[in-house]
């Protein structure tokens, strides 16, 4: 029943992708078939206008509701298209009314894309740790912003060429639309090649699905390459050389091909969302990744952490039943807790302050030896609190070897050892069933309730009651070797 009702969410997600990218095509083609019949037709030139401000608006109103509260991506949006559309009033108001200086309009709208995508890049850099589909959306968010830096930086040059700043032709202004038609070109050559080695191969799953998706795809790109090219081809050539013929095949190729494709979306729209379907499911893996079966715990611990470890940390201290970390105990530390286990159940604080002062007694070879393993488990062990609240009774059992005690067994069963340390808060004190358990039902620290990314397995190590040692990393339920 869930797989039904995943797979029918990821159905009507498909629909939903596609209507949004015939939109698209459609508003491109209008706004070339208005600007065509503007210049064959002698159209006036404020329904263009009037057609890119209501778009905007739309598209402007669609960011807001599509968002999920009041944020910096709604506060761009608006400022965004509150900038386009002065300045697209401004044209009308330089041309109709009087002259005026909309170069700064322009400068503004170039500076907040650039503001833009650097932002979408920067959250895309934090978010590395997120998974396939979510890197493809950002990916998506930081081609539309480029793409958009680009159309302001184009906008710019027109600018600037209406006010007779520049010395350049038309054909010369418009260099970043020549530019993007090239790009997109070798694009549709290289998706041209994907689509005819798709139609040659036998085994490919769901073949009919993709080759339809992959003409669909092509039909899309190459209009919009023919379309845009030979509307601003027409312009560049009228400005310059005053011919206006090409405007007008641009203008009969603009409705035989959205006639075209209206057919095509309409006679194959189930293949088509079954495309996108696929294309969603589908989830690219990283070739330099190496298959989770075949990782060592070392690498898997540097792939969770994502920190240089040179050598794999084995040893950290029992602290108490929940805490896991290093301990160095010297003759003096001993006296205490012998003391204090004779009088009365109080509580007392074992501070760090106190270990720093007791670190300047001169320790052992066999100390250092186990300080320079336990401190690498510092990266990845670390108490949340700064001092660790622990009883007078529970003192001796810091110190003491080969005795069974009762904190030993899990929290929660109080049958098996406890053996497993959630990760990276630190806790502990399960078992690994019980563990297990817990985590089935909510990914956060019973006793804490942080996140858990992943938990450890522990074991004692013969004759060093006091060390544990690292045997296994759990993540989803799973054990990573």
């Amino acid at each position: 029943m869930q797989q039904a009702n995943d797979e029918e969410a990821q159905r009507l997600k498909a629909k939903s992708d596609l209507q949004s990218i015939f939109l698209l095509v459609s508003i491109i083609m209008g706004f070339c078939f208005l600007f065509n019949s503007n210049i064959t037709f002698g159209w006036d030139y404020k329904i263009i206008i009037v057609y890119a401000c209501t778009t905007q608006f739309a598209f402007m109103i669609s960011k807001l509701l599509s968002s999920k509260g009041i944020n910096s991506y709604c506060c761009f949006a608006v400022l965004e298209s509150a900038i386009l559309i002065t300045y697209l009033l401004g044209i009308v108001y330089n041309k109709e009314v009087s002259p005026i200086n909309i170069n700064f309009i322009s400068y503004a709208l170039l500076i907040l894309q650039f503001v833009i995508l650097a932002i979408t890049v920067l959250i895309s850099r934090q978010n590395f740790d997120s998974d396939a589909q979510d890197q493809s959306k950002q990916i998506q968010e930081i081609l539309i912003a480029a793409i958009k830096s680009i159309g302001s930086l184009q906008i710019v040059f027109l600018s600037l060429k209406w006010s007779q700043q520049i010395n350049w032709c038309w054909m010369q202004t418009l260099v970043i639309i020549w530019f993007s038609i090239g790009t997109m070109a070798l694009i549709e050559v290289c998706l041209i090649i994907d689509l005819l080695l798709k139609c040659c191969n036998d085994q490919l799953e769901n073949k009919k699905s993709l080759i339809y998706g992959g003409v669909w795809v092509n039909i899309v790109l190459l209009g919009f390459i023919i379309d845009t090219g030979m509307t601003f081809l027409g312009l560049g050539l009228l400005l310059d050389y005053n011919i206006e013929q090409v405007n007008l095949y641009g203008f009969i190729t603009s409705i035989i091909y959205y006639i075209f494709q209206i057919l095509f979306y309409l006679k194959n729209q189930e293949e088509l969302i079954q495309f996108l379907n696929l294309s969603e499911i589908q989830q690219p893996t990283r070739p330099s990744e190496q298959p989770i079966e075949q990782l060592t715990l070392k690498e898997r611990i540097k792939q969770i952490h994502r920190v240089s470890i040179s050598k794999v940390p084995q040893f950290m201290v029992k602290l108490s039943a929940t805490y896991f970390r290093k301990q160095e105990i010297n003759e003096n530390q001993k006296n205490q807790n012998e003391l204090g286990s004779s009088q009365d159940k109080k509580f007392r604080s074992i501070s760090f302050s106190e270990i720093k002062k007791q670190k300047e007694i001169k320790k052992s070879p066999s100390q250092d030896l186990d300080e320079d393993l336990t401190k690498k488990f510092d990266q990845l062990l670390s108490s949340p609190r700064i001092k660790l609240e622990v009883s007078e009774s529970m003192a001796p059992e810091l110190s003491s070897r080969g005795q069974q005690k009762q904190n030993v067994l899990c929290l929660v069963c109080y049958e098996k050892e406890s053996n497993m340390i959630n990760q990276p808060c630190g806790h502990g004190g399960f078992c690994q069933e019980c563990s297990q358990q817990l985590l089935s039902k909510s990914n956060y620290c019973m006793l804490c309730r942080k996140p858990v990314t992943h938990t450890l397995l522990v074991q004692g190590v013969e004759n060093r009651e006091s060390l544990v040692e690292v045997v296994g990393i759990y993540q989803g339920g799973q054990k990573q070797k």
